[in-house]
């Protein structure tokens, strides 16, 4: 059993979420690097561990640091960009792994290379992208003197310290090159005074947004301490260009405000990801835009901060909502205890309400959802996005959101429930329900409760997995009804929906009882006498049911 399943996933998201702070808080470019082999080889439990960085000059990438490497010529290997593992992975295409390098024929090989390989006993090397801002800076990879194949969620692990490990080590950088300059400025005063002054001040908003991070890595807390800087307003954009947070008391959100002629905009990004933008209502001077921009890269930590905290909520609800859904609940207490960290207590009464969500659309939605305070676990679960509450003010909660944003909404709900062991036939009924108004193409909030029968042969239907069979049986009705624009097929589906009852069949139909009578006796010539008495009536009313669900009845 290797590293990675030796412990839970909540630990080692915990362990990210505290390297990460710790990658942050250094400023040092080699203590950056060092923690970043150090946590990622502890973290994956791989022999040894290195970073990369890219030299843009001669296309190649090298080795920077190091951990659990035993030759030099290892420690010191220079690639080309493209070439092996290591090369592949510097261009910044996509992580890459191999379970044996030296046998692996689809990676382009460096005789040189393959004799330092061989010479250190590495087999098995998986590495991720370091990029900022769209740049790749190089590459953090791991291997092994075993043949292996690294898991997806190792590789997500990887990638995740890398996305945050480039910005630390950008930062850093960055950081260490400012305070050289600035050292440089001192000793030789050869500068001027207000280029000292930039320098000077981006060193001290670096530390002070540094610290709030640290402290508290919230994005309004960060634009107020930019807007103080830079004395005007900050507003930050999500990717669509709606506007999210604000540097002032009133965060209320706009829709698609674009931003101003005379704004200036710096994009916040992380690796390749565009995460939205920041404005500043008026065209600011080089000197401000330069603090801006640190404003931006302190504005990406603490979304990230905050995405890695909310990813594990997440996994943890999803943990619990796959027990739960899959009627794993065993432990009644153990999963109850759980249950009670986010507000669910079974004698409250729990929902369980299926919500379609588009391709691509469903973790977006979510997060919306958990944003705009609805209540409960919540998780996407196959096709849609799964919400367990005990809040018995879900439905107007979801309808209100769904309708300020202008979404359709179809959603199927069971329950509520005081048994946790209740929930996966409830989250059953809730998927039936949501199948059937996608099936009639349908928008609203049903209760998977009230369709029976029905909502099963719906979802049949919708799967294309309904037998011809069983709507077969009503195939004369609807052939003659057809051939002679009669209304056969809707009699019968009256009569059997009042249980018999001709004089209730006429006023829905708005005829006489004789006419319904007359009706009723085609329909025994056509269907055989027996039709409207067991078994035969249920066959043919649930037949009549899915056609008059679909619309087919008029």
């Amino acid at each position: 059993m290797d590293a990675m399943s030796s412990r839970s996933r909540e630990d080692l998201l915990r362990v990210l979420l505290d390297t990460a702070a710790d990658l942050t808080a250094l400023r040092d470019v080699e203590a950056v690097l060092q923690a970043i082999v150090r946590r990622t080889r502890a973290i994956v439990g791989s022999d040894m561990a290195y970073v990369s960085l890219n030299d843009a000059g001669r296309r190649e990438t090298y080795i920077r640091a190091s951990e659990g490497v035993a030759t030099a010529a290892y420690r010191t290997i220079r690639m080309p960009l493209g070439t092996g593992v290591l090369g592949q992975v510097a261009t910044g295409l996509a992580p890459y792994q191999t379970a044996d390098y030296l046998t692996d024929d689809t990676i382009k090989h460096l005789p040189e290379v393959d004799e330092v390989v061989r010479a250190e006993g590495v087999y098995a090397i998986m590495g991720v992208p370091l990029t900022v801002v769209g740049r790749v800076i190089g590459a953090l990879v791991v291997a092994e003197r075993r043949p292996r194949s690294f898991s997806a969620e190792e590789v997500d692990i990887v990638d995740s310290i890398g996305t945050h490990a480039a910005v630390a080590l950008d930062n850093s950088m960055r950081f260490e090159a400012t305070e050289r300059l600035a050292e440089d400025l001192g000793r030789q005063q050869e500068r001027s005074a207000e280029e000292l002054a930039v320098i000077t001040d981006v060193l001290d908003l670096d530390r002070r947004l540094m610290d709030a991070v640290m402290v508290a890595p919230e994005v309004h807390r960060i634009l107020r301490m930019g807007r103080s800087a830079l004395g005007c307003d900050l507003q930050l954009l999500d990717p669509e260009g709606r506007v999210v947070v604000t540097a002032t008391e009133d965060s209320t959100a706009a829709e698609n405000i674009p931003p101003l002629p005379s704004a200036t905009v710096v994009p916040v990004t992380a690796a390749a990801e565009h995460l939205g933008s920041i404005v500043a209502p008026v065209v600011l001077s080089d000197h401000d835009v330069t603090l801006l921009e640190r404003v931006a890269v302190h504005v990406t930590l603490a979304m990230l901060f905050a995405r890695a905290q909310e990813d594990t909520e997440l996994r943890l609800q999803s943990e619990l909502l796959d027990d739960l859904l899959e009627g794993r609940v065993a432990a009644r207490e153990r999963i109850e205890r759980r249950m009670h960290h986010w507000g669910l207590r079974p004698t409250d009464g729990l929902f369980t309400v299926a919500i379609e969500a588009p391709m691509g659309e469903a973790r977006r939605r979510l997060q919306t959802m958990r944003t705009a305070g609805v209540r409960g676990a919540m998780i996407v679960h196959r096709d849609h996005v799964c919400i367990l509450t005990s809040d018995p003010r879900w439905r107007s909660s979801l309808t209100r959101l769904y309708t300020e944003r202008n979404w359709p909404l179809r959603a199927g709900f069971g329950g509520p429930s005081t048994d946790v062991r209740a929930i996966a036939d409830a989250h059953r009924s809730a998927e039936l329900a949501l199948s059937s108004l996608t099936t009639l193409g349908r928008e609203g909030v049903i209760d998977g409760s009230e369709l029976g029968m029905l909502g099963a042969l719906l979802d049949l239907d919708r799967r294309g997995h309904l037998p011809r069979g069983l709507t077969a049986i009503i195939d004369p009705l609807l052939d003659y009804d057809a051939a002679r624009g009669t209304d056969l097929a809707h009699t019968a589906f009256h009569y059997l929906e009042t249980d018999g009852n001709i004089a209730r069949t006429s006023q829905l139909l708005h005829v006489h009882r004789n006419t319904i009578r007359q009706r009723l006796e085609r329909i025994t010539t056509l269907l055989g006498a027996g039709w409207d008495a067991s078994p035969r009536r249920l066959e043919i009313h649930l037949a009549l049911r899915v056609l008059q669900a679909r619309g087919d009845l008029g």
